[in-house]
């Protein structure tokens, strides 16, 4: 495949890429790279250790060292980006964030993930063989973590703060367990149009704009009363399209997803929204 870095390094089709659109800036604020004395890595350099910028290997099963040239590993910035070849991979214990790091790998089916991550926003963004994941209770934020992948039920870890556009557009996603931790959430599950189950932990306090939105299997949304704030059209509702080709559609409006409704406290900010966009509301004193 084609070299797509300045120095040869790295690799370019014509499917998605994470890195091809920031790598000029990503260049100039680190001017000096690293090539491991391998020729597979290559990385930059921080107080903490070093940061994986490039996997410049072909083998289908990567194990992540640890260590590289006497310097701990802990972190990965698009290192697998565009590896469509990329089955199997394996991050070691001290990395701490997977930003972008398997953006667009479509061929990868497993990953085992360290104990003590945290970021994993672009992680698996167009991943289209990753059924699966078990992911470490230390992940905090799931930026854009797995659009596009087709896992089709997932619980966030409890401390899980941010999930906007986690999931967005997934087709296949039908379950979702959401901890009160969370308190970011745009677009979290917008266009899951599979998506029939979810589960609110009581405690939490708001769904931003769009969480749920045009989620047109999800019938029913109970949700607590720890919820003080629902965003524009976070729950309820889908647009009205009118397809004009392949997967090519014009948006002539909005309206309430039929047959949804939601489950509630009286008095509550849910009640308050159903009423506002006249979804059925259903009282539940038991919550």
């Amino acid at each position: 495949m084609k070299a797509y870095w300045s120095d040869g390094r790295g690799r370019y089709a014509t499917g998605e890429s994470y890195e091809y659109f920031y790598m000029e800036e990503y260049e100039e604020a680190y001017k000096t790279l690293f090539t491991s004395s391998d020729g597979l890595w290559t990385y930059v350099e921080s107080k903490s250790g070093i940061e994986l910028a490039r996997y410049n290997g072909n083998e289908p099963h990567v194990m992540v060292p640890s260590v590289i040239d006497g310097r701990k590993v802990t972190s990965l910035n698009s290192t697998f980006d565009g590896f469509y070849e990329l089955k199997k991979a394996e991050i070691p214990n001290g990395v701490t964030s997977i930003e972008g790091a398997f953006y667009g790998c479509e061929s990868l089916e497993a990953v085992k993930l360290p104990e003590g991550l945290q970021d994993m926003t672009y992680a698996f963004n167009c991943c289209f063989s990753l059924n699966t994941i078990k992911v470490p209770e230390s992940v905090t934020d799931f930026s854009h973590a797995f659009e596009g992948t087709p896992i089709e039920s997932f619980t966030f870890p409890q401390g899980t703060q941010i999930i906007s556009n986690a999931f967005s557009g997934c087709e296949y996603l039908k379950s979702v367990t959401i901890p009160k931790s969370v308190t970011m959430s745009d677009e979290a599950f917008s266009d899951c149009e599979a998506l029939k189950d979810v589960e609110l932990e009581d405690g939490i306090q708001k769904l931003d704009e769009y969480a749920f939105f045009h989620c047109t299997s999800l019938k029913e949304l109970e949700i607590p009363e720890s919820v003080m704030e629902l965003g524009e059209k976070s729950v309820g509702i889908m647009e009205i399209r009118e397809y004009v080709g392949t997967g090519a559609y014009r948006i002539k409006g909005y309206q309430t997803v039929p047959s949804f409704q939601i489950r509630g406290i009286p008095g509550s900010i849910a009640e308050q929204y159903a009423n506002e966009h006249r979804i059925s509301f259903i009282k539940d004193k038991t919550l």
